[in-house]
């Protein structure tokens, strides 16, 4: 009886001080928050690595025309106004790339765009981004209950 409490004393101990790793794996659509993020906080670099190819390069252009300033402060005025995001689960397209659709809420529409993500290497890019289809809504966001 005592040996069978110390092996599982060992055990318990073993098993408690090992660390778990964590995930390596990253799923596509961690690049749209990892964007989103980034606009948030006008960091144009962490913005820019968001993308891959061509996309990336009309972006980096935009940029550098604009100057790192004033390109910071439009990623933050591009998201101040979008009240919620709500992001679908990925949908393979193809062999390489992957369909992701999110949906902007803003106070009087909600905005659905499709992005189209690839893996680069170990991280997901945006390589692609069909254009925005304006949604009204009925009753504007933060309307008050007592109002409708």
């Amino acid at each position: 009886m005592l040996v069978t409490a110390f092996v599982l004393g060992a055990l318990v101990w073993w098993t408690q001080r090992r660390t778990v790793p964590p995930p390596t794996e990253t799923q596509p659509d961690a690049v749209i928050w990892a964007m989103v993020q980034a606009c948030r906080e006008g960091d144009a670099r962490r913005y820019l690595d968001c993308f891959a190819g061509k996309l990336r390069e009309r972006l980096a252009k935009v940029a550098q025309e604009q100057g790192d300033r004033a390109f910071s402060t439009s990623l933050r005025q591009m998201i101040a106004p979008v009240k919620g995001i709500a992001v679908f689960e990925p949908k393979k397209d193809g062999q390489r790339d992957w369909r992701i659709v999110a949906e902007f809420v803003f106070a009087d529409r909600t905005e659905r765009q499709t992005f189209r993500v690839r893996q680069v290497g170990d991280a997901w890019k945006i390589v692609g981004v069909e254009s925005a289809r304006p949604v009204p809504v009925l009753i504007p966001y933060g309307t008050p209950v007592k109002g409708l």
